[in-house]
């Protein structure tokens, strides 16, 4: 089915707006640990194996790209209004183009494709888009003629990588716009996590490199068996158990944590309070035991924590038990 989809590239588009069937708008995504907390993004793409026909209106100043990326800032996500006064740049609306998939010049395709798993092809294909916009970001610079390295910033090209993850039941390119809502995401602990459930994921993996994770039945083989396709399944059935059952755990774990929390902080507190009073009856054991306890003298802590927890009665309060 990729294959199909790679013929469809090799001619250009019919003029469209980006609005319209076959169109991919990804909606209300988070900006990464490389962006500011108020931002939001919306992802433009059209045909998966060539250029947008029609850029967003924000975009009209770039050269034709595979995606565009069009920040939406948020107001009501700054923590305070000297904040937002401070950041009024921040809060225009720009675009970017993250990569083409035809080069500039020649006009022939030069996005690279292959699976994401080698070993199971069935998991679904990577396509990766060059020569984006150019774009500051830290990279390591390598002296020449020597083997040391410093990091420092560069000005390096915006790069797409789109996984296409096989699900014979989803069509990207339906007749009709596909609006998805992008999935925030915790970049330094998931970077790569991939959620059916949760939908369409987009990451910023490292400064100007970007991932769009979206299901799709031309992620698929041309020639798939029952077996291949009875492993999709299981696949998907298994993660989503999971998932229910961690949503399950994750609430009641919630739901209890106070409770516990309280619990064992009052159980410490008596702990303490009830040691406090035994060490304060034994105190005569101190003092005679004194010059062995400083020591460290194995003996004499012994002989003080036996008499510690020994049961009360009215003698033993005394060392000489009168």
């Amino acid at each position: 089915m990729l294959k199909d989809a790679v013929d469809m590239g090799h001619h250009p588009t019919t003029k469209r707006p980006i609005d319209s069937p076959g169109s991919i708008v990804i909606e209300g995504a988070s900006g990464g640990r490389f962006d500011v907390p108020h931002m939001r993004y919306t992802y433009y793409l059209s045909n998966l194996c060539d250029n947008v026909a029609i850029a967003p209106s924000e975009c009209d100043h770039l050269p034709p790209a595979a995606a565009y990326q069009v920040s939406d800032p948020r107001p009501e996500l700054f923590q305070d209004k000297k904040q937002m006064l401070q950041s009024q740049e921040g809060l225009k609306k720009s675009c970017h183009a993250l990569g083409t998939a035809r080069d500039p010049t020649t006009k022939n395709l030069i996005f690279s494709y292959a699976h994401i798993d080698e070993s199971q092809p069935e998991v679904g294909v990577q396509l990766i888009y060059p020569l984006g916009e150019n774009c500051t970001a830290r990279r390591r610079v390598y002296s020449s003629g020597t083997s040391r390295s410093r990091m420092a910033w560069t000005t390096v090209p915006r790069e797409l990588i789109l996984n296409v993850r096989c699900d014979p039941s989803v069509d990207i390119l339906a007749r009709r716009t596909l609006r998805l809502q992008a999935r925030d995401t915790n970049l330094e602990t998931h970077p790569n996590r991939f959620d059916d459930d949760d939908g369409v994921l987009v990451s910023e993996v490292e400064m100007c490199q970007y991932k769009i994770d979206l299901p799709s039945k031309l992620g698929c083989p041309d020639k798939m068996g029952k077996a291949a396709l009875q492993r999709i399944k299981h696949k998907r059935e298994q993660h989503q158990k999971r998932q229910r059952y961690n949503n399950r755990f994750r609430q009641k774990r919630n739901g209890g944590s106070y409770y516990y929390a309280v619990l064992g902080w009052t159980a410490l507190l008596c702990t303490v309070m009830f040691m406090g009073y035994r060490v304060w009856t034994r105190r005569e054991w101190i003092v005679i035991l004194k010059d062995g306890l400083s020591k460290g003298d194995a003996r004499a802590w012994r002989r003080f924590l036996r008499e510690l927890v020994k049961k009360e009665n009215k003698n033993n309060n005394s060392p000489l038990g009168v």
